[in-house]
């Protein structure tokens, strides 16, 4: 394994000679038979900057192939045909630093389709053996290859700025650019060689990076696809959300004299009107946050609770607009948006959404998911979200007999956990779904989960702390399982942060999950949440082997859309549903079920 960069060597294909010898070297023989690829795009004349990152709106200029101690750049318009040439006879390993990126540019721009059963990801690998530590390439080689892996970085952003340069304008032949992409190949084949120690078969991370990567492709696959979007509804819905935080703002200006986006004079007013305001900004101010908002409107007079209201209602109008419909109308693609997922995107491997920001959706509300369509009329939406997984785990881990007990009979009889659990608790057999009580029950259960306590679990709920605590304690008293998991999870992670310096939990792949230092309490929510996101990994896996791939649309929270055939929904409706549930290894079933079909995704929650 060759230490440094001493000896490196990079080469511009601008010529029929090297463009030979880049042929001949990709056929000498390697170490792990592996070589890395990467592209460097920019955007098209006269437009935008942020386009050097679309494949939809961009061009590539580069693509770069090298191993350890060689790189080549390939100029893009000129000499892709020596690229499909070479690619063509290469039958190794491919390996790419955030392999997503290269796949889409590929795939949309062109003749050469990334192989993803023989392509690895050194960006995952590097998440997965650290999940506090960084995904950058630069940084990673800093700190695994050479200290000075940053500098040609450097010299290239000089250049940039000197010269007025665009990724779309700078110059092909200019050295520290073709150079700086050329290298970074050569430090993607180092981070591979020895982040592979740990994630090759048989190594402590190989299931978790193989579940990982299928994620990654089926991801991408997802990225490619896209959603069809109501461009008219979202232009309708923009106004209506504008037009109503400008009243709200009015309404504040002409009631009390403040702006009702400004933390401080919200804060002054509250106060004023005998509010008490008891949450802080990491600076020490006093916040009108939104869990000091919701205090306000549980415990203050008529005049704070419409205040703390109409607040709180401004800022998710105005996060709706400018979050999701200004996106969906300005970013579209030919009427179709293409969300970024990050299939890492938390320590624990919980996925996230960007652009727009998806994850962040409301859970159950229908005014975004409705924009979002079947691709023709020929097809039709179908969803299928996992029942209370986290929780489901919870119970199973914690081997409650009383709890697993009452999950296997609400599945029997049709019911739900949190009823059946109100039931319990509160000795009244009459319980429903939409008994008010059942709400405290669903706060405890995932105050828990998240590592909140009895007073962020009332707020939550809208309840006073006493109240929330008399329900905590009854549950503690009849499901003590739980409390002892917890507790046996902390006493764990405690004991190995004493000993080997960090606490952590290993998930059921082996994915080991760390925490803060003096946050130990965390472990039991990383260790739920991160083997919940691995379910639903899996559970993506499950719905690629059914070859529905090309039906996925979206992953949001622990919900999967999907386009299918009108005339065959009902039958991908029950694959679908079988394919999102796991049976095998829990006590208590992770169960989904499947809706549709539907004319769009709101169509769900109304």
């Amino acid at each position: 394994m060759a230490t440094g960069l001493d000896g490196v060597n990079l080469t511009l294909v601008d010529t029929v000679d090297k463009a030979q010898a880049f042929i001949s070297w990709l056929g000498e023989r390697r170490p792990l038979d592996a070589i890395a690829v990467d592209i460097e795009t920019g955007e098209l004349p006269g437009n935008p900057r942020k386009d050097a990152l679309s494949p939809w709106h961009g061009r590539i200029r580069l693509v770069q192939v090298g191993d350890g101690m060689t790189g080549w750049a390939i100029p893009w318009d000129d000499w892709k045909g020596v690229f499909y040439d070479a690619m063509s006879r290469y039958e190794g390993l491919i390996v790419c630093h955030n392999i997503a990126f290269e796949a889409k540019w590929f795939d949309l721009q062109s003749d050469w389709k990334l192989p993803w059963h023989r392509a690895h990801d050194t960006m995952l690998m590097a998440k997965l053996i650290d999940p506090l530590g960084t995904g950058a390439l630069k940084k990673l080689t800093q700190i695994h290859v050479d200290g000075t892996a940053a500098a040609l970085q450097s010299v290239l952003d000089i250049g940039l700025s000197d010269n007025g340069w665009t990724w779309g304008t700078v110059p092909i032949k200019y050295q520290p650019y073709w150079s700086y992409g050329a290298l970074d190949t050569v430090l993607t084949m180092r981070l591979f060689e020895q982040f592979w120690e740990k994630c090759a078969p048989g190594k402590p991370y190989s299931m978790a990076y193989e579940l990982e990567m299928n994620t990654r492709r089926i991801a991408t696959k997802m990225e490619l696809n896209g959603v069809r979007l109501d461009l008219d509804y979202s232009q309708k819905k923009y106004d209506e959300l504008l037009d109503y935080t400008g009243k709200a703002a009015n309404w504040a200006k002409s009631t009390y004299g403040l702006s009702i986006g400004s933390n401080q004079q919200l804060v002054r007013q509250f106060e004023n009107m005998g509010g008490v305001i008891t949450e802080y900004t990491e600076k020490g101010q006093k916040s009108a946050s939104k869990d000091q908002l919701k205090i306000l409107l549980r415990d203050g007079d008529a005049e704070i609770k419409q205040l703390a209201e109409t607040t709180l209602s401004y800022r998710q109008s105005l996060k709706l607009a400018n979050t999701y419909f200004s996106n969906f109308i300005n970013d579209n693609s030919g009427g179709y948006v293409h969300p970024s997922i990050n299939t890492m995107g938390a320590r624990t491997g919980r996925m996230s959404i960007q652009n727009p920001a998806l994850q962040t959706l409301p859970k159950g509300d229908a005014t975004v998911r409705r924009a979002f369509l079947p691709k023709d009329d020929d097809h039709v939406i179908i969803t299928s979200d996992l029942d209370q997984v986290e929780f489901r785990m919870f119970a199973s881990l914690s081997e409650d007999p009383n709890l697993i007990q009452l999950f296997l009979r609400a599945d029997a009889t049709g019911s739900d956990p949190f009823t059946e659990i109100g039931r319990e608790v509160y000795q009244d057999p009459t319980i429903v779904k939409s008994d008010k009580r059942r709400n405290l029950i669903k706060g405890v259960v995932y105050g828990r989960l998240y590592g909140a306590g009895v007073s962020k679990q009332a707020i939550t709920a809208g309840v006073p702390e006493e109240q929330m605590r008399a329900v905590s304690d009854a549950f503690d008293s009849r499901y003590p399982g739980m409390q002892g998991f917890q507790k046996f999870v902390e006493k764990t992670g405690t004991a190995r942060l004493e000993r080997e310096g960090v606490g952590y939990v290993n998930t059921w792949t082996g994915r080991r999950l760390p925490c803060d230092e003096d946050r130990v309490y965390t472990l039991v929510n990383y260790l739920i949440q991160g083997g919940a996101a691995e379910v639903f990994k899996s559970n993506l896996v499950k719905l690629d082997q059914a070859d529905l791939t090309d039906l996925l649309i979206v992953p949001v929270h622990d919900e999967i859309v999907l386009n299918a055939p009108r005339e065959d929904a009902e039958e991908i409706k029950q694959i679908v549903r079988k394919c999102m549930t796991t049976t095998e290894g829990w006590s208590v079933p992770l169960t989904a079920d499947a809706d549709g079909p539907l004319e769009n995704w709101g169509a769900k929650y109304l």
